[in-house]
Parts: structure tokens; C-alpha cells; sequence
């Protein structure tokens, strides 16, 4: 069934279309819920009450974008609420911290070199703020002023979050001896 199929047998209230779509894209979403919500319950509530949004609101799905794109928005709001339902986010805003400069400072990491797993699972360590920051921003590729308008925070605060997010993970990456020595090793294998 082509996707344009899939779509259209959703709207129609096919059960077995509706099923094939969560099916397929679910197990994804469900990581991004678990990357923003920080445990598995808030996660599992996030995946539900996202697709339930997908399905009550597919119908403005306009094909301008991919539909995976679509869902993933639906299911990052739906992540957002959940966090806020619990009252776990919160943010400093960068007029009130004096010690958060504007450029980074910390040490320059390539990333690719580095198992993706494990920094995820660093990046699952950070505050709830920090980690939703990142995630929008570095993960997920928002704009500031695209995570200060969901968020209802202004564009410095969500900089100076993401300033302290990756400083933190730095640290964390620094001090992982599983990473580090991983780099060590990449690093002398490509200059040989």
C-alpha cells in the first residue's frame, strides 16, 4: 500500500490502515518520546496521546512535507505536553545568569567518531530543559525561534539552555572512558 493509500484509508476510519501506520512508524516515535520524556511511562502516554492527534488530525496532513516529518512534529508536541503535564521543565533565562557566554568555549568533539547509543544515553542524563533544547535544536534541527515559540520561552533563553546542554554533555563525553578511549582508537586508526 503506497503511503497516499495508507492516508487515505486512515481518514476513511479503516481500523487495519490505522494499525499498518502506527505499526510502522511507532517503534521511532516511541524513541523520540523516551528522548524528551526521560522515562518510559511518560513516554508511553506521550506515543498515545500523539497518535491519537495523528489520527483526529490527518486530515490536515497537506503532503507539502513527508509524512514521518509530520508525525514526528505531532509527537514532539505531544512529548512537550506530557513533560509540562508533569511539571518537569524549566528553563533559566539567559538575562538572568551572568556566567553563560554567548560562544561555547568548550572543546570542538567530532561526533561522528563517537558510538551514537552511548551519547544518547548521555544525552538522556542532562537536566529535563537541557535535554529538550538539545534535542529541538542539535536532534530535531528547530530553529531558536522555532523552539522559543513552542516552548513559550524567549529565543535567549533557549540559546543560553543550549549553551549549558552541550557544555554539559562535553563534560559528560570527557569523562566517559568508554567514548574517550573509543576516540582514541578511531583517531589513531585514521592517522595511520
Amino acid at each position: 500500500m503506497s503511503e497516499e493509500q495508507l492516508i487515505k484509508s486512515c481518514l476513511n476510519k479503516n481500523r487495519e490502515a490505522q494499525k499498518l501506520l502506527y505499526d510502522t512508524y511507532s517503534g521511532q516515535m516511541y524513541s523520540i518520546c523516551l528522548r524528551y520524556c526521560g522515562e518510559r511511562a511518560s513516554a508511553a502516554d506521550a506515543l498515545q496521546n500523539g497518535f491519537i492527534n495523528v489520527f483526529q488530525n490527518l486530515n490536515t496532513f497537506n503532503n507539502t512535507g513527508s509524512l514521518i516529518g509530520w508525525i514526528r512534529k505531532v509527537l514532539i508536541n505531544a512529548s512537550l505536553k506530557e513533560i509540562r503535564k508533569r511539571k518537569r521543565i524549566s528553563f533559566l533565562d539567559l538575562e538572568a545568569v551572568s556566567d553563560v557566554k554567548e560562544s561555547s568555549e568548550g572543546i570542538d568533539l567530532p561526533f561522528d567518531n563517537y558510538n551514537y547509543k552511548r551519547i544518547i544515553a548521555l544525552v538522556d542524563t542532562l537536566p529535563v530543559g537541557y535535554r529538550t533544547i538539545f534535542s529541538m535544536s542539535v536532534i530535531d534541527e528547530l530553529s531558536h525561534k522555532e523552539i522559543s515559540e513552542v516552548l513559550d520561552i524567549s529565543v535567549n533563553t533557549s540559546r543560553s539552555q543550549l549553551l549549558r546542554a552541550r557544555n554539559m554533555l562535553q563534560n559528560l563525553i570527557m569523562n566517559d572512558s568508554y567514548l574517550t578511549k573509543e576516540y582514541s582508537l578511531k583517531s589513531k586508526i585514521h592517522t595511520s
